[in-house]
């Protein structure tokens, strides 16, 4: 059995300055006139695409940024409640216009749904499967965007575990922490892939099970090849509505089937359970497939709290009185995670578990990774894969030791480059850090795919996510750096699968624990190039940001080059405003001197930690009075 990854490439672009074009505004409740604080608004085209969404702050103020120019309708739905949709807005090249809106508070009356309606492979042309599906979606949607942005840290436990075919444990759960920043919660492979190729993959190495992301349950490819149906919930899921789905009837390729629950009175997304079916080779396990859970934290941003994915182990044995071979299902693998804490970048605590007190103690962080079970009965049909660690739990798990490693001195450990060794060494960057501490990590594998020639590269992983190959290390400077790991081949495709038999290099920049107070890795205000505040500027006569950037630190506005062939964007500054995307570099000139009493610059290692994928140009952060 393997665990195999999901490899999300990075790929690289030439940047174009683009203009921006947004619209910024405020929305509060018509019946209350209070603010609508964390409430999601997207930005949809004329037909009805989404192309921006965000959420509002505490004073219910959004700002939006299309990506091009034209005709727009701002739409908020709060689950159980109608969604609002404005007036078509135009909006010009670089432009921004304003535009707030009193939202009716019209709840939706779920409890009425009949809930045993005609199976729809339309999820609109059914009444009671178009009205919950509105809700999944809405939740869906936003734990897909919340996702993207890394602004909770997660304390997560994780484990793994063999049961018999009944589910019956053998032996002791392996467990360990994994704390940090989470990109991409559940990730699975892109929903054009799981259309052509199934949620099951069979190759040379065995089988690869992929669990459904939030991403692949509201694409159109999903929702080309499922239909729909509404059911009530019994049991453990009574007092929740079902929007239950199964795979098209021409489908043929291994899928899944599921039910997602939301709850009958607030609409809110609950859990999805799902099963996988039509599994390779014929095999049958009912028992295969998960469960995802779902929670809206205070601030209005969704995440996923809980999961569980089980995959069967199979043998071909002989059938009595030989009438030739079965395969049979000889037991599982299941692997999962829950998390014990989040905190906000502040420090505050938006959810706690009931047993995190005694699991954040008890657990060792970063502990190792159980090692690869191995089926000893010749000829197995496939061992069961793990989907990506992204399959089934948060992506960016640094600093996960292998079990192989588990016993070694940590300041004698060949494959890790930490604390004291960073802080001795004179080296400028990650690349020159590792040629003078472990210069064996650079070597060539060589050639070792005549189908895929990049197979034998060594690959740099930043705080969990795909960097590019060794050279992007020079870009990582090596204050900002906290941790350095080295896995082998073998290590490296049981965490990130095919494709890494080069090796992966993980660094890990200096984000910590938030402990309350000020932000995670605040600079010091003493001499700090990568600071600006309101008592160095008092004096200036510059009128906008961009003019104030230029005349006090026109470094920042250097362009970093080429980074990606097919982000065009990747290597673009961004400006964040009170930790909102506001766009690119242009935005400054927007934003008045007068309003601001704080800048930050945070280059390509610390913006790609903070705002994740697409931010290597780095990130100009503006606060305001």
């Amino acid at each position: 059995m393997r665990l195999s990854l999901v490899l999300v490439v990075a790929a690289l672009a030439v940047p174009t300055s683009l203009p921006a074009q947004s619209v910024r505004g405020q929305l509060t409740d018509s019946i209350t006139k209070a603010p609508l604080a964390g409430a999601f608004l997207t930005l949809v085209d004329e037909r009805g695409v989404e192309k921006a969404r965000t959420i509002t702050n505490n004073a219910g103020e959004f700002l939006l940024t299309s990506p091009a120019a034209g005709a727009y309708r701002l739409r908020s739905k709060r689950i159980g409640f109608r969604p609002y949709v404005s007036t078509p807005l135009t909006l010009t090249a670089g432009g921004t216009i304003s535009y707030s809106a009193a939202v009716d508070p019209i709840p939706i009356a779920l409890a009425e749904i009949v809930v045993q309606g005609e199976r729809q492979c339309d999820v609109e042309a059914g009444a009671s499967v178009a009205a919950v599906w509105d809700e999944v979606h809405e939740a869906l949607a936003a734990v897909s965007w919340t996702s993207r942005d890394p602004a909770y840290w997660y304390a997560v436990t994780r484990f793994a575990r063999e049961t018999g075919p009944g589910g019956r444990p053998r032996g002791p759960d392996s467990t360990w922490r994994d704390d940090g920043y989470r990109l991409i919660p559940v990730k699975s492979a892109p929903p054009e892939q799981l259309e052509r190729e199934g949620f099951v993959v069979v190759d040379q190495d065995g089988w690869t099970y992929h669990g459904p992301d939030a991403d692949e349950l509201i694409s159109d490819a999903f929702l080309r090849t499922h239909c729909f149906e509404t059911k009530p919930g019994r049991g453990e899921t009574e007092g929740l509505l079902g929007l239950a789905f199964t795979p098209a009837r021409d489908r043929r390729l291994p899928d899944i089937t599921g039910t997602l629950w939301i709850d009958q009175g607030t609409a809110m997304l609950h859990h999805l359970d799902f099963t996988y079916v039509r599994l390779p080779q014929e095999v049958v396990a009912p028992r295969a497939g998960g469960r995802i859970e779902f929670m809206r934290v205070p601030s209005g941003a969704w995440i996923v709290r809980d999961w569980v994915i089980r995959m069967p182990r199979a043998q071909m044995r002989q059938r009595p009185m030989a009438m030739g071979t079965e395969v049979v299902v000889v037991g599982f693998q299941e692997v999962g995670g829950n998390v014990l804490e989040i905190k906000t970048r502040s420090g505050t605590i938006v959810y706690r578990s009931e047993s995190a007190s005694e699991a954040l103690a008890a657990t060792p962080t970063n502990a190792p990774l159980p090692a690869p079970a191995t089926i000893s009965s010749a000829p197995a049909p496939a061992p069961a894969s793990a989907p990506a660690a992204a399959s089934v739990a948060p992506a960016t798990a640094p600093g996960t030791t292998p079990a192989r490693a588990v016993g070694l001195a940590r300041n004698r450990n060949s494959n890790v480059i930490e604390g004291a060794e960073i802080e001795a060494s004179t080296a400028n960057d990650a690349y020159a850090l590792v040629q003078d501490a472990r210069p064996t990590w650079l070597h060539s594998r060589g050639i070792i795919s005549i189908r895929d020639p990049d197979a034998g590269v060594v690959q740099v992983y930043l705080n969990g996510n795909p960097f590019g190959d060794v050279n992007k290390l020079r870009e990582i400077q090596r204050l900002e750096i906290r941790e350095l790991r080295f896995f082998g081949a073998a290590d490296a495709q049981l965490r990130y699968g095919v494709g890494h038999a080069g090796g992966v290099i993980e660094v890990s920049t200096g984000a910590v624990a938030p402990t309350g107070g000020e932000p995670i890795a605040e600079p010091s205000p003493a001499s700090n190039s990568n600071v600006l505040k309101a008592e160095e500027f008092e004096e200036s006569t510059a009128i906008d940001l961009m003019a104030l950037v230029q005349e006090f630190r026109p470094t920042w506005l250097h362009s970093r080059g080429v980074t990606s062939i097919r982000d065009q964007s990747a290597g673009q500054l961004r400006v964040y405003l009170n930790g909102v995307s506001a766009g690119d570099v242009n935005q400054l000139r927007e934003i008045r001197v007068s309003d601001v009493k704080e800048l930050r610059f945070l280059p390509a290692a610390q913006a790609h930690a903070r705002y994740g994928v697409g931010h290597e140009g780095g990130v100009i952060e503006v606060l305001t009075k």
